[in-house]
């Protein structure tokens, strides 16, 4: 691990629904607030589209493969900051749709992943279909980062860390207010057991659908669980500094990690 700060910055957005062209200019001006130096910007769950679930035919007009227009503007914008991104875009392959998380490197580099746990009760198995691999580890500037969706966060399994394989664990989401302390919670859970940092960004306002979510529900964690940065209803972007050293002290100090069960995802 190379022994230099890692800086993040979580953009917590309030999505236009349905209007790819609009998020994407929201996205250019909040691009602005974000602090120099910064090597990672995370957005929300299908941040240029807002989570569309009920209408397969209005799903399937604003899906883009992953050479499409909002890939192609994240790959100008993130040679032009020199920064990565990492999100999900609603994302069409073989006339089938899928809710597909991206890590876009300022190299050109990318990495993608099709959300693995659909979310059912509400209806997102019914448009999208799931993927068949495991979430990514991508390796980048120094920090291994585990990059997962939304529901994904409710399978301690599933974001196990095995022999400190990744650092930071990166959840992008459209989690409601009505379950807000389920979703801090489970974000505060996953630091603790995989003894990592976790950013889990959020959308804000009230969606297509009428489900409210709330400002300041986008945090910042670190491997003890507690809370560094978070966003609040003036301030949408949160930002913190993450120390290799910091990290590797505390896993050597309680290396809890080495007493954990095997295990076999299937």
């Amino acid at each position: 691990m190379l022994k230099r700060n890692f800086n993040i910055a979580l953009i917590e957005k309030d999505i236009v629904w349905g209007d790819k062209a609009a998020n994407m200019e929201q996205l250019k001006r909040e691009l602005a607030l974000v602090p120099q130096g910064t090597d990672l910007v995370v957005l929300p769950e299908l941040f240029s589209t807002g989570f569309i679930t009920g209408n397969r035919d209005e799903a399937q007009a604003l899906a883009e493969r992953n050479s499409g227009e909002t890939m192609q503007t994240l790959h100008e914008l993130a040679q032009k900051y020199q920064v990565a991104f990492c999100g999900s875009f609603l994302a069409a392959t073989a006339g089938q749709l899928f809710n597909r998380a991206f890590f876009i490197e300022p190299s050109g580099e990318d990495t993608f992943y099709d959300k693995k746990h659909l979310f059912a009760f509400g209806g997102e198995n019914e448009i999208y279909h799931h993927g068949h691999t495991q979430a990514p580890i991508i390796r980048f500037r120094g920090f291994n980062i585990k990059l997962i969706v939304c529901y994904d966060l409710r399978f301690p399994v599933f974001c196990r860390n095995v022999n400190n394989n990744y650092d930071i664990l990166v959840a992008v989401a459209n989690w409601p207010s009505s379950r807000q302390h389920v979703w801090q919670t489970l974000l505060t859970a996953r630091a603790m057991e995989n003894e990592c940092f976790v950013c889990g960004v959020n959308r804000a306002g009230i969606d297509g659908y009428g489900a409210e979510h709330g400002h300041g529900s986008s945090f910042i964690i670190d491997f003890k669980g507690k809370i560094i940065s978070q966003t609040s209803d003036t301030t949408p972007i949160a930002t913190a500094s993450f120390s290799p050293e910091d990290l590797e002290k505390f896993r050597s100090k309680f290396p809890a990690w080495r007493d954990a069960d095997p295990f076999t995802l299937k």
